[in-house]
């Protein structure tokens, strides 16, 4: 696409607790090119996921203006919003959430079928053996560890192949080793060309992409490119390994 990818303007959200107003959001204003790794950055409670949320569709803005993939989010109905995210979005949660009692292969093949595609039992294959994680296609997911549901969400997400990829928390429960092989194939998918927003809590994962924002109080407070020079992708080999 021509433009940014992302581009929101004076962006809040207000929540309501009782008589109180909690404000998440306060003017976020934020571009983001096709092609770029942008890592998020804050402690619990600073407005990070809210911001992935409303990227994503999935909350929508108290006010400000929300374009994302070419499209005025808060235009869209639920149903458009729905189908929108589909076809555009594809994203990554914490704690994995896989369809319990569907196979590794039929959680891949679900996005497909929720926006009306034929669903290509050929493609989820591929999707997970991209991952490494073939071999336990008919797995469901309590046969399967953290890293190992966290790599088939990752096929999940690129079931439909969308030019954006949100990650939120994706290594915040796995253990090192795991959310280091999560990392690589992030950086993996990156280096293909997708757009990758991806939230965190961790310093550490900020030497990764191209770009770190800082957020405190639901506001950017520090937006800075990544030293070229960070060896991004120095992570294990996923799909050599064996391990979860």
């Amino acid at each position: 696409m021509t433009g940014p990818i992302i581009h929101l303007t004076g962006v809040t959200k207000e929540y309501q607790a009782g008589r109180r107003a909690i404000q998440a959001l306060r003017g976020v204003d934020l571009i983001v090119e096709p092609g770029e790794w942008v890592t998020i950055l804050g402690p619990s409670g600073c407005g990070k996921s809210t911001l992935l949320n409303i990227l994503s569709g999935i909350d929508r803005a108290t006010g400000g203006s929300v374009e994302v993939a070419g499209v005025d989010l808060r235009s869209l109905s639920e149903e458009e919003l729905a189908r929108w995210r589909g076809q555009h979005v594809g994203i990554i949660f914490q704690f994995f959430q896989l369809m319990p009692t569907l196979t590794a292969l039929e959680n891949v093949l679900l996005p497909m079928e929720l926006v009306g595609n034929r669903p290509r039992r050929d493609r989820a294959r591929e999707l997970l053996e991209r991952v490494g994680v073939e071999h336990l296609a008919d797995h469901l997911p309590n046969e399967l560890s953290g890293g190992e549901q966290q790599r088939v969400a990752i096929a999940r997400a690129l079931a439909n192949d969308p030019p954006l990829l949100l990650a939120d928390e994706p290594t915040g429960n796995l253990d090192s080793a795991s959310g280091a092989r999560v990392l690589a194939l992030l950086a993996e998918m990156w280096e293909t060309g997708k757009t990758l927003v991806l939230v965190t809590h961790d310093r550490a994962i900020a030497s990764h992409g191209s770009r770190v924002i800082e957020m405190r109080d639901g506001r950017i407070v520090a937006d800075r490119r990544v030293a070229e020079d960070v060896p991004h992708a120095a992570t294990p080999d996923i799909a050599a390994s064996g391990e979860a």
